[in-house]
């Protein structure tokens, strides 16, 4: 996995029940996701220069423990899939001391040309260097809260 965001919960993030609200759970996902384009080279110098970017087509959040302000969090993340155009990110928030997990987002992005605005397959740089974290993302354990879905009832097991 990757570190892709670490944060002190701002207070600007704090809700009307005293704790992180669920809209900067996302917030700070976001930028957990920015930082993985970042590991895949697509920073502002080359996204400008080939007009290339990254957009958001899916994603699922889960909240699991409440967090308060000023305390530490960490994001960090896994590509579970990819292909030429799209990647399938899982991204665990934690409690930075005791690594509690406080949330998950599983997300799916697809790579554009911002000319034509329209999907297109990753530069060559690019995809060496998601098929080289994919690679190594490959062995790791699948998440297991990775593609659950919404329901009022769990199939037992």
């Amino acid at each position: 996995m990757i570190t892709l965001f670490e944060s002190p919960v701002l207070p600007a993030w704090i809700d009307y029940n005293g704790h992180m609200n669920d809209a900067y759970y996302v917030v700070a996902f976001s930028q957990a996701i920015d930082a993985f384009m970042l590991h895949i080279g697509l920073d502002e110098a080359f996204r400008a220069e080939h007009s290339v970017s990254i957009y958001t087509l899916q994603s699922m959040v889960t909240y699991l423990k409440e967090v308060a302000e000023a305390e530490p969090i960490v994001i960090r993340g896994q590509l579970l899939e990819s292909d030429n155009k799209k990647l399938r990110l899982f991204l665990t928030m934690y409690h930075a001391d005791n690594h509690d997990e406080l949330a998950t987002m599983e997300t799916l992005l697809l790579h554009m040309d911002m000319k034509a605005r329209r999907a297109a397959p990753f530069l060559a740089k690019t995809q060496a260097l998601v098929d080289e974290i994919q690679a190594a993302h490959s062995v790791l354990e699948i998440p297991r809260k990775a593609g659950a879905g919404i329901a009022l009832k769990r199939p037992s097991s």
